[in-house]
């Protein structure tokens, strides 16, 4: 089959070759003889002109001679006009006869000679008629009468007569010639059509044979372009197919229906047609990928926008030419991944900064308490009562700076409840007025029936306030700052482009300022913490970040909309309630202290002091203890406790909610007030009831006055009063472990840890690796606790702990890593977290000591 496809192609090309031969020498023949009978036609004519402008200047010169002899009869001016006339005619004829004879050497010269007798006799019949006019007329006749002008005029004759003789001989060969040309030219034209007529003849037959395999390779492509268009029609992204001539070839449904290209009533699609202004969204696709330009490799793929969306045009060179255009819409891909970014980044500040605050609330609330306590005993010294009082507006202070960084950490403690925000907003006009000076406009616009929503109005005010003073600092030269509340829906198509918003009503409060603006890129930086673009010492980049941290823990919603020179607005969408609006309390005077017995649970120790020295300040009777592990302990023997006081966030195997828990079994009673420096949101839902909770850092007045009034709401104690705490027995704590095995590869940690063991009364073996301390164990060594650190070389802290649990089931294990609780568990296992300190392993050895007494 493939050979009689070659034998057949072989013979078309020989066919063809000979017939095109045929053709172009036909072709040849009858082109040379058509372009000679055209040169001999153009000469004919060109003869034929030359021999009117022959004509016509000589009747241009008997013209001339007519009007001067009129002139001399009459010596009439007027009818000197023909002569001139005619003079004027002459010389646009003579160069009309010389442009025509230029080919032909012979007729040029005998144009110069008729030009030259031409020109005799014009001087001669000038000569005459400037005698007439300064001699007369019978000077002028007697000129005439001397024969020169009859003379000259012979002599133009005869020239005009042989000039015309020789153009008619000329005439007559060349028309001869033109005659041979023409019939040659026919004779070519017939060889040609001839020749044509047997391509025809050739072409039918090459036709008639090739026809099923035609219809074959048609089928062929039909089938293959049906399954190019499906594959496209199977795409959802805009694509379409180009070829090497530049022409859409291909393309699918979503491409006409971004394009806006109606494939029926328009003509087809070419490369300058898609790089036109008559498809504006392609345009602006194709723009950075240089459709018209070579790629260096077989694909390239670039990123462009158009209608605020982003896409992700590719274009695949095809074999032979042409190429694959495909638009693929990346606009959600790129917001998600912007939304996961920001999260992430904000989750990550918030996490660093909320655990700052915290450690920092436990310094201020040492702090605080130290101060309250040194006021009592300096009241007759003013000048160091001012220096308490000064050092406490600085711990305020400080405090404040925890709240912001709690604030956009979104931990710290609220208060939200149903809020009438345009009333809220009303009432701080006067304060906003005064914060921003005499040279800052305010204008306030509330609309009319505002909804309520739930917040915290102290933190409202405060948002509010800062958002003004950021308006105010934007506008150096003077402005207007409005303050707008007004009732706003945010729809799905508004939550679908920010992920944060949940559809539904809001309250909405805008701050917006005619300033300076900000642009984008420092839009976008804008709630980070510690970005400001005030110069040094003017700000602390933490106001914009405690909205941001306050309307997001309130599951609200925050935008900020900036351009250079068109100032800034901030709106604030605060969730919409329909509870009722709450009843502002009356105030109350301080309760006076009581004589209750009030156990403090909290892990910082000079916070512990401080809290345990005010409480007996004021009459309570206080217990201490470190941990919820250590107060559980108490409340096993005695849980005669009016109170617990307990801080939420420490260390140990016993959370403080399940410790309030415990009391509350224990003694139904019992009030409980946590404290923390976190917010209440961090505590589990499903885990707690609805404890009251006063936040680090709090003053004296401020705890006193929650004491008393978390004591006055608790339970009313049983029929059966308890019994007396002070006729309890003591029950004696259990052993501590004396013996431990200390498995640490550092020589200087192992050292420092040995020493804090030994002043703990404990007997210390130590060594460097897993190996050594199974070694050890192995030839009979007694041990009442093993301390092993997480990362050593050989066998790991995990499983020599799995190791030597199998083995001595009995032996506590503690596991010290400075990366977090491990991933195994188990009974006799506990960890700590590196750094730790002599309470940590105090704290351990309590604990193996209570999980081995039952033993």
């Amino acid at each position: 089959m493939r050979s009689m496809r070659v034998t057949a192609r072989s013979t078309g090309v020989i066919v063809g070759l000979t017939i095109a031969v045929l053709i172009g020498t036909g072709a040849m023949l009858a082109i040379t003889h058509s372009n000679s009978a055209a040169r001999q036609q153009r000469l004919v004519v060109g003869s034929y002109e030359t021999l009117a402008l022959m004509r016509q200047a000589v009747i241009a010169l008997q013209d001339t001679e007519i009007g001067q002899r009129a002139y001399l009869l009459s010596g009439e001016v007027a009818d000197l006009q023909p002569y001139e006339r005619s003079r004027l005619r002459i010389e646009t004829e003579l160069r009309q006869l010389e442009a025509a004879a230029a080919s032909d050497p012979d007729t040029m010269q005998q144009v110069r000679e008729f030009r030259a007798a031409a020109n005799e006799k014009l001087e001669q019949l000038n000569s005459t008629v400037t005698t007439y006019q300064l001699y007369g007329r019978d000077a002028a006749l007697s000129f005439e009468r001397t024969g020169a002008g009859r003379k000259t005029s012979d002599q133009l004759r005869q020239i005009a007569n042989s000039f015309i003789e020789g153009q008619r001989l000329l005439l007559a060969r060349r028309l001869t010639m033109l005659r041979s040309e023409q019939d040659q030219s026919d004779i070519a034209g017939l060889l040609v059509m001839a020749g044509a007529f047997l391509c025809l003849i050739v072409g039918m037959y090459i036709v008639v044979r090739s026809a099923s395999r035609l219809e074959d390779t048609q089928r062929e492509l039909g089938e293959r372009s049906r399954l190019l268009q499906t594959t496209l029609e199977s795409l959802q992204d805009p694509i379409f197919v180009i070829d090497p001539q530049g022409k859409v070839v291909a393309w699918n449904e979503p491409f006409v229906r971004f394009s806006g290209w109606d494939p029926v009533k328009q003509t087809a699609l070419t490369r300058d047609h898609l790089l036109s202004d008559r498809l504006p969204a392609v345009r602006a696709l194709l723009a950075p990928l240089k459709l018209d330009a070579e790629v260096p490799g077989r694909s390239q793929t670039v990123r462009a926008s158009y209608d605020g969306r982003d896409y992700e045009v590719s274009r695949g060179a095809m074999t032979g030419g042409g190429a694959v255009v495909r638009f693929v819409d990346i606009t959600e891909k790129l917001r998600d991944e912007m939304a996961l970014r920001q999260g992430q980044k904000m989750e990550a500040t918030g996490q660093l900064t909320g655990g700052m605050a915290h450690d920092f609330n436990n310094i201020l609330q040492v702090i605080q308490a130290n101060l309250d306590l040194m006021k009592g005993a300096v009241n007759s010294n003013p000048a160091m009562l001012a220096r308490l009082h000064a050092a406490a507006a600085a711990a305020d202070r400080g405090a404040r700076l925890t709240q912001q960084l709690l604030a956009f950490a979104r931990r710290q403690p609220l208060v939200p409840q149903p809020t009438n925000v345009a009333r809220l907003v009303t009432d701080l006009a006067d304060l906003l007025r005064n914060s921003l000076g005499e040279r800052i406009a305010m204008q306030l616009r509330v609309t009319d029936d505002p909804w309520n929503a739930r917040i915290d109005p102290g933190q409202l005010e405060n948002a509010i306030l800062n958002l003004a003073i950021n308006a105010r600092d934007a506008m150096p030269e003077g402005g207007t700052v409005t303050v707008e509340v007004a009732n706003a829906t945010l729809d799905r198509r508004y939550a679908a482009l920010h992920p944060d918003v949940t559809p539904g009503p809001y309250v909405m409060v805008a701050v917006d300022d005619t300033g300076t603006g900000m642009p984008p890129e420092v839009a976008a930086q804008a709630f980070d913490p510690f970005f400001t673009t005030k110069r040094d010492g003017k700000g602390t980049g933490l106001g914009l970040s405690m909205v941001y941290g306050f309307v997001r823990q309130s599951n609200g919603h925050i935008r900020i909309d900036s351009a250079i020179g068109q100032g800034t607005s901030v709106k604030l969408y605060l969730p919409r309630t329909l509870d009722p609006l709450a009843e502002t309390p009356a105030g109350t005077a301080h309760a006076p202290a009581g004589r209750e017995r009030v156990l403090v649970v909290e892990d910082n120790d000079e916070v512990r002091h401080a809290v345990v020295d005010m409480l007996t300040g004021w009459g309570y009777r206080v217990v201490a203890a470190e941990n919820p592990d250590v107060a559980a302990a108490i409340l096993e023997r005695d849980a005669a406790f009016d109170l617990l006081f307990t801080d939420v966030v420490m260390p140990g195997s016993m959370s403080a909610i399940e410790l309030a828990a415990l009391a509350q079994r224990r003694r139904p009673e019992i009030a409980v007030l946590l404290t923390s420096g976190y917010a209440r949101d961090l505590i589990p839902m499903e885990d707690r009831p609805d404890y009251p909770m006063i936040t680090k850092p709090y003053r004296g007045e401020e705890l006193m006055a929650r004491l008393r009034s978390v004591l006055a709401a608790r339970r009313p104690p049983p029929v059966e009063p308890a019994k007396p705490p002070e006729t309890a027995e003591k029950e004696a704590p259990p052993g501590r472990p004396r013996r431990v095995l200390l498995v640490e590869d550092e020589v200087v940690l192992r050292m420092s840890t040995t020493d804090m063991l030994e002043q703990l009364g404990c007997f210390v073996a130590g060594v460097g690796s897993g190996e050594q301390a199974l070694e050890l164990l192995a030839r009979g060594g007694s041990f009442d606790l093993l301390l092993t650190d997480l990362g050593l070389p050989g066998i790991s802290g995990e499983e020599l702990a799995a190791r030597v649990r199998g083995q001595f089931p009995t032996l506590p294990v503690v596991i010290a890593s400075g990366y977090g609780r491990s991933g195994i568990q188990g009974e006799g296992l506990q960890f700590i977290s590196k750094p730790y300190s002599a309470v940590d392993l105090q704290q351990a050895l309590d604990h193996a000591g209570r999980m081995a007494a039952p033993s």
